[in-house]
Parts: structure tokens; sequence; C-alpha cells
């Protein structure tokens, strides 16, 4: 039976007891959550981090966010690709991308199997566990995953090392007047090596991630992403913040938007980010206001954000789409000043 929306973190007292009655403020434990739930992340501009640290109050409570998108948690059993994944739990499903992470949520570790990208799926061979349960303040955890993904017919052989560290608890201050106590601060590198036929890249993901009590759904997630190829490095950065969460649902609002955008107005560069699960190749076309085609670039697989610089454009308003030409397309105005 579907159960309220409980948007714009709005928590009754009974949902913030039930998820805090297992909590401790020094030690990370296994969230707890019903099959059906669901959760929004609001996607926002580059934000400095809460520091680490005993007893800390953490606000981002003046946080405002571009755009958003969806997760809904489900059984990995039954599923399309279950036999993919025999040892995968649940499924965090973002509908509006058509993709599916399987993944271990508890009770021993928070665990990454792999996923499936518009009916593709890349199972890992050696899981990628991102920190056990119970994680306790000061502990570091560390570990290795491996695979063999078939990208398009292209061979990619995937290599990788997770390192986690529990560096700060306390509470923490969310926008519309929401203050939580019981938080885990985590901090996560990542570092992944694809190699195949056309070279070797390296993608780090630095990530603070904030996480309450038994809830399922982080918090806050400060994310910075780099790609190392032999020709280059590129580095973004984003922040996300919970916005809702739903108990139960048997479907999931969609997001506000496919893409995040911001600066807008911008005079130097404009970044576009999209949904950190969704790390597709994308195209981005801009025209001006006559429909001249005055950029246009495709963003690197793996990355979940592009960057164009608009610092040479004329004064005015611009229309961005991600993806033109294929189904549903997102486009919005950016305005160049």
């Amino acid at each position: 039976m579907t159960r309220p929306l409980l948007s714009c973190l709005f928590f009754s007292s009974a949902l913030l007891s039930t998820l805090s009655s297992e909590a401790n403020a020094q030690t990370l434990v296994a969230p707890s959550f019903l099959s059906g739930d669901s959760f929004t992340m609001g996607v926002a501009g580059i934000i400095s981090a809460g520091d680490p640290g005993e007893e800390m109050d953490w606000d981002y409570s003046g946080t405002v966010t571009q755009d958003s998108y969806g997760i809904h948690i489900l059984p990995a059993s039954p599923s399309a690709y279950e036999d993919d994944y025999p040892d995968a739990n649940w499924i965090m499903e973002i509908p509006s991308y058509s993709q599916s992470v399987y993944m271990n949520l508890g009770p021993e570790y928070f665990e990454f199997f792999g996923g499936v990208e518009q009916g593709v799926s890349y199972p890992l061979t050696d899981s990628d566990i991102f920190w056990p349960y119970p994680f306790e303040y000061g502990e570091t955890w560390n570990d290795a995953m491996s695979g063999t993904l078939n990208v398009q017919g292209m061979i990619i052989n995937r290599s990788g090392t997770t390192e986690s560290t529990m560096n700060g608890y306390g509470s923490i201050s969310l926008p519309g007047g929401v203050q939580l106590d019981d938080v885990s601060r985590v901090e996560m590198t990542r570092e992944i090596t694809d190699s195949s036929l056309t070279g070797v890249n390296i993608y780090v993901v630095h990530q603070i991630r904030f996480h309450q009590g038994t809830m399922v759904a982080p918090l806050v997630i400060h994310t910075n992403f780099q790609v190392i190829t032999a020709l280059d490095t590129t580095v973004t950065n984003s922040t996300e913040v919970l916005q809702s969460y739903a108990v139960g649902q048997t479907s999931i609002e969609q997001p506000q938007s496919e893409f995040g955008m911001f600066p807008n107005p911008a005079r130097d560069d404009v970044q576009l980010v999209w949904s950190s699960f969704d790390a597709s190749s994308k195209t981005v076309e801009v025209r001006d206001i006559t429909g001249r085609v005055v950029e246009e670039t495709r963003s690197v697989s793996g990355m979940s954000s592009t960057t164009i610089d608009v610092r040479s454009w004329a004064s005015g308003v611009y229309t961005v789409t991600l993806n033109p030409g294929q189904n549903n397309p997102t486009t919005k105005k950016l305005i160049v000043e």
C-alpha cells in the first residue's frame, strides 16, 4: 500500500523517532527502510563542505538547489537482471534515466555490484565495498574492486580502490528548517582505472557524505570528480542535498529536470550537472536567439558533468539542450551577461 509523500523533509516526529532509534552519533549503522522507499536529491552549485570533527554543527540551511533527480529502492530479486547480480539485495533505481544500481545497503556493508543503463548490464566481478557497518568514528576502510565491462562492443578492464574514513559526527541543518542529530560525516575516495584498446582512463571520485541515524538516503553529498587521460585532466565539483523522502512508494515523481546548470546568468564558465548515477556520455548543444548553433560538445564518458566556456560569447539569451535529437531532450535557457 502506498503511503503519502513526506515532501520537503517535513518528517513526522514518529518517523524521525524510527529513523533515529538505533542511531549513535559516533557510529554509522546499517540503514532501516522499506521496499519502495524513495527520495529526491537536489543538485546545487559548488558549496564548501562541513569540517570534520566531534560534536559538530553543520549548516546547509541556506543551500539553494538548481534541479533534482529521484531514486527508488526496490528488491534486487525479482528483477530483469538479477542473474548478473546474485549477491545484491537491493536496487537503487532512477526511472527517468532508465538506470538500476545494484547494491547491498546492509546489514554488513554498503556495497556496489554494478548496474544497468539503457538496458545494458555492467556487473563487477569483484564488488566495491564503500564501508562496513557499523562504522565507528575514527575508523578507516579500504577495499579493491575489479570487473570486465562490454561497452558498445568494446571490452574494458576495470579495477579500482576505495578508502573511506568516518571523520565527524554531530548535527546538521537543512533547507526548510530541518534540524537532524546523530549525523555521521564520511570521507570517501575511489580511484578507478579503465584499460582498453584505446588507452587508459583514470577516474578519481572524492566525496564527503553526511548520513543520519538509520536513514538510507544521504543528507548531503559533496563530489569532486577527476578524469585523467593521456592528454588532459578534467575536474568538476557538485553538491547534492536531500529534498524529500517517501516511504513505501509504488512509483516516484520524475525529476524536475534532467540537468542542473549554474551559474545562470553567467560570464565565464557554465557547469552542467546531471545525476551522479548517470555518468554516460552526453551531447550538449547551445543555440543563440536566432537558432544558430554556437556550441556543440560531448561529455567524457564516466563524468556526470561538463563545462562550457562563454567568455567570448555575446550577451544575450541562449538555449542549452541535453541530448538533442533523442527522445525527450531537455532544454533550458542560459543568460550570458
